[in-house]
């Protein structure tokens, strides 16, 4: 439970993450994107407008040297097709605009409109900026709403000169509509238009494709209050109405943030990326400005599918996981069973090597009666000789005594022999497996073994040759003398008058037998001529604790014998008879260097 808990506040936690890094990153690939965006459109819309306006420009200074203008002014009097000449170049230039003429006291005398019930003609403008400005004999630029339409537009004028001095002006007014019309030219970013406006200095919104924005104010001016705005009449009957906003950079990505209302409610503002430009002419901002919630639909489909992704690999991961804990977990048992079964194998090697030298060692107690006697007899002829030589000498007779001391010497060369092959028998050391001497272990055994023989009348029997096999030269001996002492006992248990024969045969096995060509094999057989083995004896004398001797052995020693055999890769086994028994050992033979 513990576990499950944790592995779901870690996933809640990674997923806080992954959403977190991919909104930062989404989020900033989009601003990004939408300040490109941006930039791009405010120089492309800006290059237009003043492109626009700089053509505009030039019209009211062309008008001004047109012979009919000049002349209506010289003459103070309109000619009638004046007004039609007006029209018509209005038209050219676009249906909205008006063109008209005003005489030195800011009366219009002729116009383009003069046929429609907003007819310019008898109005006084000499109270606007552009008039003064041009009837002092410089062109003019300005904005401001029509005082009979309501219209915003902005206003050319160039002074008409006669005799060198300003006679009258001539005004071309474009409607402001035009620009926002052609906004077509921006693009649209999920449904969503890109909004522009374009401010003075009075910071009132005059240009903008969006209707709610146009006339209001941004903010306060900080040049003009609004009454002094109200009194330049460059807005009749305009209250003053203040967008609600504010100008900031986004505290992620570092880009400039435009908070502004949809309405004059602050609560339904919303945040754009903008980027501004310059119209030289009118002395205005221009921004155009791109909803920052415009890409989220893109963000949702980007969390959609990280949060989907990441439960996917969540629990993949989860699996491989708990599957890994498992193997980690498999692995670790193993570890665990693989040094408890090398622990167990060593104890069992170790309990194997104290059952085989205490096997060694019950052989010699079995055979000490034996080998007590063969040390005995010697030692008892040994002393009786020492007394002859000690005579000897006292009458005289050195080399006699000298002929004791050489049988003396021999006798003890006997017991040095049968003690020192004892030792070396009776020696726990490590089993380490070479190239041995099939015969110089046969005759180590025989030494060992050799009053036994002796003590029950056997005749041995040998047909050996010298041959080198895989073995340990101190165990191989031990079952040599296991095995010929088991055929000692077996002997003695047939009654005197019967041949006693203990036949040794050591031989190569023919090629038919060997299981690979390229491997030889040694065969040695020990054959007696004692009771002999039933089939049931047969299958029998090689397990533990199996014996047929009931006054005393351990039942250990073919069993011991056969495991020492099969650790030389060899086989020990026996055959059944009615008569005597035979016990054949097969050893890989090695290959023999003198």
């Amino acid at each position: 439970m513990r576990y499950l808990r944790l592995t779901l506040l870690a996933g809640i936690t990674g997923l806080i993450i992954l959403l977190s890094i991919i909104f930062y990153l989404i989020t900033g690939a989009q601003h990004i994107q939408q300040q490109k965006l941006a930039d791009y459109h405010a120089d492309k819309l800006s290059q237009y407008i003043n492109n626009e306006l700089n053509r505009f420009q030039a019209i009211p200074e062309l008008l001004a040297s047109n012979y009919m203008i000049i002349k209506s002014l010289s003459d103070n009097r309109v000619n009638p097709d004046l007004n039609h000449l007006l029209l018509e170049i209005a038209h050219s230039s676009g249906s909205d605009h008006a063109i008209y003429l005003m005489d030195i006291s800011g009366t219009v005398i002729a116009s383009s409109n003069y046929m429609t019930g907003q007819s310019f003609i008898g109005s006084n403008f000499s109270f606007r900026p552009y008039f003064r400005k041009a009837a002092s004999g410089q062109s003019a630029s300005y904005y401001a709403l029509g005082l009979k339409s309501g219209e915003r537009g902005v206003f050319f004028s160039a002074p008409i000169y006669l005799n060198q001095k300003v006679a009258g002006v001539v005004t071309f007014k474009m409607e402001i509509n035009r620009f926002e019309q052609n906004s077509g030219l921006l693009a649209d970013i999920h449904d969503n238009p890109i909004r522009f406006i374009a401010w003075g200095e009075d910071q009132v919104v005059f240009i903008s494709n969006f209707i709610p924005w146009q006339l209001k104010q941004i903010q306060e001016s900080g040049q003009h209050s609004w009454t002094e705005i109200d009194q330049s009449r460059r807005y009749p009957d305009l209250n003053q109405q203040i967008l609600p906003g504010l100008k900031k950079e986004s505290v992620i990505h570092n880009t400039p943030l435009w908070q502004l209302s949809d309405n004059l409610s602050p609560s339904h503002s919303r945040r754009y990326i903008y980027s501004e430009s310059e119209l030289p002419l009118l002395r205005m901002k221009l921004a155009v400005l791109i909803a920052e919630d415009s890409a989220d639909d893109s963000l949702y489909t980007w969390l959609i599918l990280g949060t989907a992704g990441y439960l996917l690999l969540f629990l993949a991961g989860n699996y491989l996981w708990r599957r890994l804990a498992g193997y980690r977990q498999l692995l670790f048992t193993r570890a665990s069973l693989e040094q408890e079964v090398s622990a167990r194998t060593a104890e069992l090697e170790a309990t194997r090597d104290a059952l085989v030298q205490t096997a060694r060692l019950a052989t010699v107690g079995q055979l000490s009666a034996s080998i007590n006697h063969e040390i005995n007899q010697p030692l008892s002829a040994i002393s009786t000789y020492l007394m002859t030589s000690r005579r000897m000498l006292d009458k005289g007779m050195p080399d006699k005594a000298r002929d004791n001391l050489d049988i003396i010497e021999s006798l003890l060369r006997r017991v040095h022999s049968i003690v020192a092959q004892l030792k070396q028998f009776s020696r726990q050391d490590e089993a380490r497996l070479g190239r041995v001497s099939v015969i110089t272990s046969l005759k180590h055994a025989l030494t060992i073994i050799g009053p036994q023989l002796k003590q029950h009348d056997i005749c041995l029997q040998q047909s050996a040759g010298d041959y080198q096999v895989q073995a340990d030269s101190i165990r191989l001996e031990q079952v040599l003398v296991n095995l010929l002492s088991n055929a000692c006992d077996a002997m003695s248990q047939i009654p005197e008058n019967h041949d006693r024969i203990l036949d040794i045969r050591i031989y190569p096995e023919t090629d038919q037998h060997s299981q690979d060509n390229h491997e030889k094999w040694v065969i040695i057989k020990i054959t007696d001529t004692g009771p002999g083995l039933n089939k049931e004896l047969r299958d029998a004398i090689f397990e533990p604790f199996f014996t047929t001797k009931s006054e005393k052995g351990l039942g250990l020693g073919l069993s011991i014998s056969r495991n020492i055999i099969r650790s030389f890769d060899g086989e020990l086994g026996a055959e059944a008879s009615e008569q005597g028994a035979s016990f054949t050992i097969r050893l890989k033979q090695e290959p023999f260097h003198g």
